[in-house]
This record gives C-alpha cells, sequence and structure tokens, in this order.
C-alpha cells in the first residue's frame, strides 16, 4: 500500500474512532445525570474511562509489537461498540461505571493499535510527518463527534435540554462500526514492515532511575494536570449545561469549537517554541485555561463562547509541549520507557484527581468541580515556573491518546 494510501485509511478510521469516544463521553454523562448522579460519581465515571490504560497499557503496547497495530485497533473499535451496545441491555448507575471501564479499554487498544502501527510504517520514513497524520485526524474526531452526536440526540428530546442518550449512543457505536473496515487496507502493509522490522536491543531503562532524572517528575505533573482537565471537561460541561438550561446541540458545537481552537493552536507551534521558547509557552496557555476554568461557571452559552477559546488554547498548546519536554530530558534509547511512564502516571491522574475533586467540591457542585480543576492548573504553572523546560527547539511531538 502506498504512503498516501495508508494515511487516508489510517486518518478516515482514526477520524471516526475519535468521534465516536467524544461522543460516548458526553452520552455517558448526560445518562448519568438522568439517572440522578451526583458530583462524585461523575468524578468516578471519569476515573473508569481511565482505568484501563493504567493496568493495559503496557501489555498491550507488546501485544501490538507482535501481532501488529492494525489488528489490535480492530479488536478495540469492536470492543468499544460492544460497551456502547452494553448500555442499552441494563439500566442503572452501577453497570455505567462497567460498561464505561469496557468502552475506555476499546479505546486503548485503538490508541496503542493505531501509534504502534505508525511507529513501524515511519520506521524509514518520517516519524513527524506521519504521528503528524494521526494527530490531525483525531482532532478533526473531536471537533465533528459533539455537534453530530449532540444533533442526533437533540431530535429524539422530549422537550428541555435533556437529550435522547439512546439515539446519541447509537450514532457513537455507528462511527466505531464505520472505522473498522480500514483494517482490511492498512493490515498488508502492517504484516510487510513488521516481518522486515529490526529490533535494536537496548539496556533496559529503570523507572527508579528515570524518576530521579533532573525535571522528570516536573514535566509528568504538568502533562497529568492538562490531560486531566480535557477528562473533567467532558464530564462535567452537561452538568454545568444542564444547570444553566443550555441544549445538548449548544453544548457540541462549543466543545468542536474548543477543539477547533486547539487544532489552529498547533499551527507555527515552531515558530512561538523558537520565539518565547517552550517554558513560556506552557505557562501563557494553562494559565488562559485556568481563567476560562473560573469563569465557565459564572457563564451563560455565549460567555461560553470566549471560556471555550480560552480552554482550546489551554488544552491545545501544552500536550504537545509536555510529550517534548518529556522526551527531551532523556536519551533516545529510553524515549519508549519514559513514554510509557508519561502514560501510566496521566491514567493514574485522570483516575485518582476527578475522584478527589469531585468529593472535596461536591458542597459547591459544579462551581467547585470547575475552580478546583483551575487551582490544579494554577499548581502546575507554580511547577513549570520553578523549572528549566528548555528552549524546545526540537519539534514537538504529540501524543494522539492524549485526545485533544
Amino acid at each position: 500500500m502506498s504512503a498516501l494510501a495508508w494515511r487516508r485509511a489510517l486518518s478516515g478510521q482514526a477520524i471516526l474512532a475519535q468521534a465516536a469516544w467524544v461522543g460516548i463521553r458526553l452520552m455517558i454523562g448526560y445518562r448519568a445525570l438522568a439517572f440522578g448522579a451526583d458530583p462524585v460519581f461523575l468524578g468516578l465515571l471519569a476515573s473508569t474511562f481511565a482505568l484501563p490504560a493504567l493496568l493495559a497499557a503496557l501489555p498491550a503496547g507488546r501485544i501490538a509489537d507482535r501481532r501488529g497495530g492494525t489488528g489490535m485497533a480492530f479488536i478495540g473499535l469492536i470492543s468499544a461498540a460492544s460497551g456502547t451496545g452494553m448500555l442499552f441491555a441494563v439500566p442503572g448507575l452501577p453497570f455505567l461505571l462497567v460498561a464505561s471501564a469496557f468502552i475506555g479499554l476499546g479505546h486503548l487498544l485503538v490508541m496503542v493499535g493505531q501509534q504502534t502501527f505508525v511507529a513501524h510504517v515511519s520506521v524509514k520514513g518520517s516519524t513527524d510527518s506521519a504521528f503528524g497524520t494521526l494527530t490531525a485526524a483525531a482532532s478533526i474526531g473531536q471537533l465533528i463527534g459533539p455537534p453530530a452526536v449532540t444533533f442526533v440526540a437533540s431530535q429524539g428530546a422530549a422537550g428541555g435540554a435533556a437529550p435522547d442518550t439512546n439515539l446519541g449512543l447509537l450514532v457513537c457505536m455507528g462511527f466505531s462500526v464505520l472505522a473498522t473496515p480500514a483494517f482490511f487496507f492498512l493490515r498488508r502493509t502492517d504484516s510487510s514492515l513488521r516481518r522486515k522490522r529490526l529490533d535494536v536491543i537496548n539496556a533496559p531503562a529503570k523507572i527508579g532511575g528515570v524518576l530521579k532524572t533532573p525535571g522528570m517528575w516536573r514535566s509528568l505533573a504538568v502533562s497529568g494536570a492538562v490531560l486531566v482537565t480535557v477528562d473533567l471537561m467532558y464530564a462535567f460541561v452537561p452538568v454545568w449545561a444542564t444547570e444553566q438550561e443550555i441544549s445538548a446541540t449548544a453544548v457540541g458545537l462549543l466543545l468542536a469549537l474548543r477543539a477547533a481552537v486547539s487544532v489552529l493552536s498547533r499551527l507555527g507551534l515552531m515558530r512561538l517554541i523558537a520565539r518565547f521558547g517552550r517554558k513560556v509557552l506552557l505557562i501563557v496557555s494553562i494559565a488562559a485555561a485556568a481563567v476560562a476554568l473560573l469563569a465557565l461557571p459564572l457563564t451563560g452559552v455565549y460567555g461560553a463562547i470566549a471560556v471555550m477559546v480560552g480552554l482550546g488554547l489551554g488544552l491545545g498548546i501544552p500536550q504537545p509541549l509536555t510529550m517534548a519536554w518529556v522526551t527531551s530530558l532523556t536519551h533516545a534509547s529510553h524515549h519508549g520507557a519514559v513514554l510509557g511512564l508519561r502514560l501510566t502516571v496521566n491514567r493514574f491522574a485522570q483516575i485518582s484527581l476527578p475522584i478527589a475533586m469531585g468529593a472535596a467540591a461536591a458542597p459547591l457542585g459544579v462551581l467547585g468541580i470547575f475552580w478546583a480543576n483551575a487551582a490544579l492548573l494554577v499548581g502546575a504553572i507554580v511547577v513549570v515556573a520553578g523549572s528549566d523546560a528548555g528552549s524546545g527547539t526540537g519539534t514537538p511531538a504529540v501524543d494522539p491518546a492524549d485526545g485533544g
């Protein structure tokens, strides 16, 4: 398969998979609210999506190396669609947690599979270009998913702002199913690359030694804080919208605006890094996200437009910069180990912090959740300010699994 052909097939799969993922996150949030969920449960729900990645990321990566990334992505898509289908079978809050974990596992397998395929296919080519294809496609999926799913869900609403989550989840399941045929276009290229790939054996990096690398804990802490913000946004924006009597369609458009700004913020990022440096960009962008979170509970639908622009900048710029920051601290032969450590730390943060903030801020409701999240980002700014994040003159790599 030519480079253009596999890029098209992979892009189509990534767009549909990401559209399904963000749509599912929204619909499950609305369904939980319909069942009477409180902020503590919504925090727990956000954590269950991340739990499979914490437990299965490294084993899944090893299997994908041996068996091929395209097959793993295929299994992940089927798992995500099956998990979505489970939501129609058993109602109630407890089963939402089970289905969310199953869907989260499917999403993990998709991300690991796609990234492994890109790593294999770009061994003799441009890694930045190949990962850029996957990242851009994922961002497009995040752009089209929320408005498409919420629009359909709103058409079946009996009245008011509450969407018909059954219709929305059917759209999400359809996205996952439509993404599966790409496997048959990509598997031949994947099999050929795995047969030809030469494995380079290096001394394994010890996690304890990696953590002692100067600046490592700071980069991991900032990365985790930013990624948790993405999760909390999808989990609690429906709560804010319900309190403000804002329709699900408007929520989908607002989240699409956030995704669009995140995509645009990465255009010309290399020039900004060369001019201002990675540290300044991290501080300014994270500050924009913190201010946006402080303002969101106090705004209506029109004020939320400005908030989403701030969140788009604050969540779009730091993700590639923290990825580049982490890898700049270690030798190239240990990049795989440090990126695996970054993923594990991120998922641990996604599991623990939403529960903690949901419990601590429960008396204040949605205002407390967003303000607690803003405080977390202020803490991340302090960490960056006390670090030597570097000028970041190299090309930043973007982790598609970050979802934003």
